[in-house]
């Protein structure tokens, strides 16, 4: 469950690098040498610095001394690997092309490759990578998951199942890939399938939040088939969005309404919950927090009051975090209850983006307790058991960036949502500048 959670906070390099402590005790030292033995310390002075938190500026102690990393491959892909679970794209990719040159039959130059390219929208290179890991590891299971996943994002979806089924095969107490082939077999209409898969994770791991998840959403969908996408000829929604605290400044606020107004024909109310208006523009409506004394996402779950007095009918919610990236209109005007962002991540929704009618689903805030907040990962495990009949966006519509939109919006893109890190502010591709203001 802990993978799969960091995968959504940090992309794929947090989970995909987890021996890297090890693999510093591996690179060649001479007692003589004491500038190999200075870099091998910086080495652990960064991940050390990585496991407290200090993520910036364990990069920045890295970019110090990547100038010293020898022509050697061991060393590369080392600098590569550390980069990679930093979130550093750009350094990591030039270290591990270079480990790869050198150690053209070193797996796990080839598996941190394939995490690369799927962190960065490229799914087709990232299968070719982990197609290279599965030559040299042929009966690896975690190589075979994420291969899947990859078919999953390229809509390959039989190749995904195979993938994950042979995954399943090789791991038999692993519930990771159970939760991934579960939600390969929902995207195929596999209901009962799916169900199986899930229940097998639970099994596994009986605490295990997203197996519960998993299980849920497969029984709201069971006989359905594929959900039909619905018309947008509803009444304009009212967009709202939530500041509290410190970690997003005015600035995300203002940029948000003004993305939103220049993707939009229909000249919605757009509303901001915060309890610090300082540095808002004046055109920008505000009201207080729904609710006093939650922190960061969980204030979102407090928009599911019965009543929230400053905004009734029609709420499209969106995360601060987001950029715009197409036309809104078909959001405001979709027909629909309640509709989210599936999450390409983890089984459940992904909460950047979700349409609701105010007050309708009460209990996602009447049944939130601070034990369900220490049990589940965030507000989105928390909606995704309160809400498992939710229509999703259609495909394509809301997407995350490290996994679709790296290289750009896709075509039908209407909505880039950005979980953890990079920020927009950090502007990591060059297109972020020309939408993001």
């Amino acid at each position: 469950m802990w993978a799969a959670t960091y995968r959504v906070a940090q992309g794929l390099s947090k989970a995909a690098t987890p021996g890297v402590r090890g693999f510093i005790g591996y690179l060649p030292r001479n007692p003589q040498n004491s500038r190999m033995n200075g870099l091998i310390q910086s080495l652990q002075n960064a991940l050390a610095l990585d496991h407290a938190g200090e993520v910036d500026a364990a990069v920045t102690l890295l970019d110090t001394m990547a100038g010293d990393v020898p022509d050697d491959g061991s060393y590369q892909k080392m600098v590569g690997l550390l980069y990679q679970r930093l979130g550093a794209d750009r350094q990591s990719i030039d270290f591990l092309t270079r480990a790869a040159a050198h150690l053209p039959e070193d797996p796990e130059v080839h598996l941190g490759l394939g995490y690369h390219y799927m962190d960065n929208a490229a799914p087709e290179a990232a299968v070719a990578a982990f197609t290279e890991y599965l030559v040299l590891r042929p009966e690896d299971a975690h190589g075979l998951s994420f291969r899947g996943r990859c078919h999953e994002i390229t809509g390959a979806l039989q190749e995904a199942e195979a993938d994950l089924r042979e995954a399943c095969r090789l791991a038999p107490i692993d519930p990771e890939p159970r939760l991934h082939l579960g939600c390969v077999l929902l995207r195929l209409g596999q209901h009962d399938d799916a169900l199986d898969m899930f229940r097998e994770a639970r099994q596994l791991e009986p605490e295990n939040i997203l197996a519960e998840i998993g299980l849920r959403r497969a029984t709201a969908m069971r006989g359905q088939g594929v959900p039909p996408q619905r018309g947008t000829g509803a009444r304009p929604a009212t967009v709202v969005c939530v500041k509290q605290g410190t970690k997003y400044g005015p600035e995300y606020v203002n940029r948000l309404a003004s993305m939103v107004r220049r993707h939009t024909t229909l000249d919605p109310r757009f509303v901001c919950f915060t309890e610090d208006t300082e540095g808002l523009t004046p055109d920008i409506e505000t009201a207080p927090l729904p609710e006093e004394g939650l922190q960061g996402w969980w204030n979102k779950v407090a928009l599911f009051k019965s009543d929230l007095n400053s905004v009734e009918g029609r709420l499209l919610y969106l995360d601060l975090d987001v950029i715009v990236t197409g036309s809104l209109d078909p959001l405001l005007r979709y027909e629909s209850s309640f509709t989210i962002m599936d999450n390409d991540y983890v089984p459940g929704f992904n909460t950047s983006v979700v349409l609701f009618e105010a007050g309708s689903y009460p209990k996602i805030w009447e049944d939130f307790t601070p034990d369900i907040a220490a049990k589940t990962g965030g507000d989105q495990d928390w909606v995704s058991l309160c809400v498992p009949e939710a229509d999703l966006w259609p495909d394509g519509w809301c997407v995350p960036y490290r996994l679709r939109a790296v290289q750009g919006p896709p075509e039908d893109a209407k909505v880039v949502a950005f979980c953890g890190r990079p920020n927009p502010s950090e502007y990591p591709a060059p297109w972020i500048a020309d939408l993001w203001k």
